[in-house]
C-alpha cells in the first residue's frame, strides 16, 4: 500500500502519528511524509526532521511553502494535489481540522480538497499539541496499537530539538495520550484518528 502522510511543520507526523506510521512501515508499505512548511531555523529542522524520517523508516519531501502562504486556497490545495497524483496513495493522514493551530487546520483542508476525487481513504489524526484545548471533541473512530513502535515514535519525536524547548513534558504527554488511548481498546498503546472517508474497505 501507499501511504501518504501531511504535516505542515516538520515534527508534526512524529508527534501526531508516529507509532502508526511506523506500523505501516513494517508491515512493507510505502510510506511517504510531506511537510508543508518550515517556518524557522530552516536548515536545523530539516535535518531534525530526516533524522526522525529515518528512526520511523519513512521518506520525506518538503514542499517549502512559506509560513505567510498557509491559508487554505487555490495555492495550498494545487501543491497538495500535485504530491497526491504523484504518489498516488491508497491511505492519507492529515491533521485534524479543528486543531487549535491555523496551519495545521489549513493543511486539513487543503487535504480534504485535494482528496475530492475519492479514490483513497482520509483519516484525521490527533491534535498535536497535548492537552491543546479547543471548542470541538475529537472523536476517536479509528484506533492503531502502537505498543510495538511506541519507543520510535518517542525516539523520533525526540530529534526535533530546535523546536521543543522542554522535550521530557512533550514525551511525557505523548506517552501518556497513547497510555489512554491504549486503555480504550485494551492495549498499551494506540494512537486514535478521525475518518474522514474509508474507501476500498472490502
Amino acid at each position: 500500500m501507499n501511504i501518504l502522510i501531511f504535516g505542515a511543520h516538520p515534527d508534526d507526523i512524529e508527534i501526531g502519528l508516529g507509532g502508526t506510521v511506523a506500523k505501516h512501515v513494517d508491515s512493507g508499505s510505502n510510506v511517504l511524509g510531506v511537510v508543508v512548511t518550515v517556518p524557522y531555523s530552516e536548515k536545523e529542522r530539516k535535518n531534525e526532521a530526516l533524522m526522525a524520517a529515518n528512526i520511523l523508516g519513512c521518506e520525506l519531501r518538503f514542499l517549502d511553502i512559506s509560513p505567510n502562504d498557509m491559508v487554505f486556497g487555490r495555492m495550498m490545495v494545487n501543491e497538495l494535489d500535485k504530491a497526491i497524483d504523484e504518489f498516488k496513495p491508497d491511505i492519507v493522514y492529515t491533521h485534524w481540522e479543528h486543531d487549535s493551530h491555523q496551519d495545521h487546520v489549513a493543511v486539513a483542508k487543503s487535504t480534504i480538497a485535494a482528496t475530492r476525487k475519492n479514490n483513497c481513504s482520509v483519516f484525521m489524526y490527533e491534535q498535536t499539541i497535548p492537552g491543546g484545548l479547543v471548542g470541538k471533541g475529537f472523536k476517536p473512530q479509528l484506533v492503531v496499537d502502537i505498543t510495538s513502535t511506541i519507543d520510535r515514535k518517542l525516539e523520533s519525536t525526540g530529534m526535533h530539538i530546535t523546536p521543543i524547548k522542554n522535550m521530557d513534558e512533550l514525551l511525557n504527554g505523548l506517552k501518556g495520550r497513547a497510555s489512554y488511548r491504549g486503555y480504550q481498546v485494551s492495549a498499551e498503546y494506540a494512537e486514535a484518528f478521525e475518518v474522514v472517508k474509508l474507501i476500498n474497505f472490502i
